[in-house]
């Protein structure tokens, strides 16, 4: 096992974009790649200093996906003009393109999240997707991002549907490490691993005690305690989870049933973290956990979350399709293996699971 979490620095601030240019001098930086969204930008602009006089920037809009295409492109962008530093403006898919890009160079690496809707910014993952939008695979890194600014401000004015998904995905912190921890032999317990149970149970905690505040506090445009402490969560917390605990505490069974929807561009309008919140209600039906999921349903309905095939645009489609996803979710290569059940989660188990979760939300809804 392999521990490793987090950026070597950290903060947390309105101002926390005015540390950028002593931190660039600090390291004497010459020529910096900036890749950002361009409604990331435009979110972030008010708050970034101005870039320093000896500085050269080069700026480069990101292509909308995290593809192996998009990294090559800005890749080469890097290579061509000799770049010390790069500089991920923006959500998940920015910033995993940024790790993808500095990964094993001579590069600096700072993350800058302007969205609350993954622990990416937390991470050395990153998460690759075909132009399509359809899942491919994730790598995880030896280096982690040399600095990590966070300006609560800017997360707070940024679209609620995020915020409501990061809840989504970092819910499933807890529900895909549980089971394996709970069958981990006690002397195969260290103390990393005791820090990644602990933050998973926190996740859940504080994600079913305070979310529903959080995001009522967002819409009326209050910076609370209570909503930072939501958003950090989504970030920070949920980072410590898979960083510390390794394949113990990584993504399971909710991510392989996401994966596998990908394969449908009806749920493409539905995000990361909305169809990972889905995949925990496959994931406890596997695990035959069906109060679970009954007692998650109120929770789901409040903030939006899917719970079903119709929620996510693939209502009344023919079991065949229902196979497609349950083939894709099973298959021996993605992370549904990390499940430890007492049998394999084969495609049939999978489809079941499917067909209860339709079956409990149907009759709730009834």
């Amino acid at each position: 096992m392999i521990s490793q979490s987090g950026p070597q620095r950290y903060i947390s601030d309105n101002k926390a974009y005015d540390e950028l240019p002593g931190f660039m001098a600090k390291l004497k930086v010459r020529t910096v790649l900036f890749l950002h969204g361009e409604k990331s930008l435009a979110a972030a602009q008010p708050y970034l200093p101005a870039w320093p006089d000896d500085v050269k920037v080069v700026d480069v809009p990101f292509g909308g996906e995290c593809s192996f295409e998009e990294i090559d492109r800005v890749s080469q962008i890097a290579d061509e003009n000799n770049v010390d530093m790069v500089i991920g403006l923006g959500g998940g898919k920015v910033l995993d393109t940024s790790k993808s890009v500095t990964t094993g160079t001579h590069r600096y690496l700072v993350l800058i999240p302007t969205l609350a809707s993954n622990c990416s910014p937390w991470s050395a993952i990153s998460v690759h997707y075909k132009e399509t939008g359809e899942h491919i695979n994730h790598n995880i890194y030896l280096e982690t991002a040399n600095l990590m600014l966070l300006n609560p401000k800017v997360i707070l004015n940024s679209p609620i549907e995020y915020f409501v998904a990061g809840i989504g995905d970092t819910l499933a912190k807890f529900y895909e490490s549980e089971l394996i921890f709970q069958q981990l032999p006690e002397d195969q317990y260290t103390v990393a691993l005791t820090i990644s149970r602990q933050m998973a149970n926190n996740c859940k905690d504080v994600l079913l005690k305070n979310s529903i505040g959080a995001v009522a506090d967002m819409k009326a445009g209050r910076l609370t305690p209570r909503w930072r402490q939501i958003a950090e969560t989504i970030i920070v917390m949920a980072g410590t989870v898979g960083g510390w605990g390794d394949d113990y505490g990584r993504a399971s069974g909710a991510h392989a049933i996401h994966d596998a929807l990908t394969i449908f561009p009806a749920t493409a309008p539905h995000l990361h973290g909305a169809k990972v919140a889905y995949g925990i209600l496959v994931l406890l039906a596997i695990e035959g956990k069906t109060d679970n999921i009954r007692d998650l349903l109120p929770f789901y309905h409040e903030l939006g979350l899917p719970t079903n095939l119709e929620d996510l645009n693939l209502g009344g489609i023919p079991d065949s399709d229902i196979e497609k996803i349950a083939t894709a979710a099973a298959d021996p290569s993605t992370q549904m293996h990390f499940v430890p059940t007492k049998e394999p989660v084969t495609a049939e188990v999978v489809k079941d699971a499917i067909l209860t979760v339709e079956d409990i939300t149907a009759f709730v809804e009834e």
